[in-house]
């Protein structure tokens, strides 16, 4: 018999995955899943920083608030009498304005801890900075208390800050120990450092009192000095001397015992038409003395103006004999040790 052929069938391979899915529609989901994944992570990210901010705004509030002293407890009451005397004064130290308001006298004051002495008297305050300088006072070395038959006493607690800002002023107190029976119109106030050899300002409570003593003054001029450009000779800077004033105290700093403070207070024309140097004040201006000339110890006068430069404030500031009436002032020429002598009444 013939034989049959034998058919084998052909297996095509499947032109589909099994499941039916696409190519495309396999990487479009891979591409989601791996956008999703992505989100998660950015959202977590998130999260956290979202967590850290707000722990940390958590921690410093509860910090600030512990840092808050919320006293719920009524005011210590005071149980010994107090004695008070207005007084009213007011005196200049260190270039600040100091008004004793009034003084009180007790064994113990209900909001006094320290309690060092049999009793206290206790000086309420006020303390203003009319200048444009900052100042500052150490109260236990510079504030004492006067009383017959006593040392110099100082406080034991000075409610009172170092020195207002300049334009400002403030109120405290100061407590000083002092043996039971003290009378308060025979105390005084005394603000200065003997320890820096300042001049000591005082403020007795009763009887004569002249705060003008520690005043400073001013005292007008009207003196013109020409005064030869070092640089470019024939070349002439004008000065002119409005004023002098006579101090106790200069930017916050109280004069030594027995000085003053002589600031010397110009404006300066150069009426050329280029540019004219001095240099420093500290250079070629001084003050003499039984003499001998004496540097400033402060200049603020420019080191160059410039051409047709009209009224360029400045001065310079000498520590000097308190109680002067005249000064001698002396402008050295540039080129060598000689100048020219301005003799100023005050």
């Amino acid at each position: 018999m013939p034989e049959k052929d034998t058919m084998v069938p052909i297996i095509q391979p499947p032109s589909q995955p099994l499941d039916g899915a696409r190519p495309s529609t396999i990487s479009r989901r891979l591409r989601k899943e791996k956008r999703r994944h992505r989100s998660w992570i950015v959202i977590s990210a998130l999260l956290i920083v979202l967590l850290l901010i707000v722990g940390t705004i958590g921690l410093v509030t509860w910090n600030w608030v512990r840092s808050l002293q919320i006293s719920t407890a009524a005011p210590p009451i005071q149980k010994d009498p107090v004695t008070v005397l207005n007084i009213q004064r007011t005196a200049a130290y260190a270039g600040l304005n100091f008004t004793v308001l009034n003084a009180q006298y007790a064994t113990t004051f209900a909001d006094d801890t320290i309690r060092s002495g049999p009793a206290v008297i206790r000086l309420n305050m006020r303390v203003t900075n009319t200048s444009t300088d900052p100042a500052s006072v150490v109260y236990y070395d510079t504030a004492h208390l006067l009383i017959p038959g006593a040392s110099q006493i100082a406080p034991t607690v000075a409610q009172l800050a170092v020195g207002p800002d300049p334009g400002k002023s403030e109120t405290g107190w100061l407590d000083f120990p002092v043996p039971r029976g003290v009378q308060l119109n025979a105390a005084a106030l005394q603000l200065g450092s003997s320890t820096q050899n300042e001049l000591l300002v005082t403020i007795p409570f009763t009887g004569a009192f002249n705060p003008g003593r520690y005043a400073n003054r001013t005292a007008p001029q009207s003196l013109t000095i020409s005064y030869d450009d070092w640089s470019q000779p024939g070349l002439y800077i004008t000065y002119h001397l409005h004023s002098i004033g006579v101090q106790y105290s200069y930017k916050g700093v109280q004069c030594k015992a027995g000085q003053q403070i002589y600031v010397l207070n110009f404006t300066v024309d150069n009426p050329n038409g280029t540019a004219a140097g001095t240099g420093p004040g500290y250079n070629y201006v001084r003050l003499v003395l039984n003499g001998n000339m004496r540097p400033p110890f402060d200049s603020t006068l420019p080191s160059s103006f410039r051409a047709g430069a009209r009224g360029v404030g400045g001065h310079v500031a000498f520590a000097a004999p308190a109680g002067l009436k005249n000064l001698d002032i002396y402008f050295l020429y540039q080129n060598g040790s000689q100048g020219q002598d301005y003799p100023v009444r005050l």
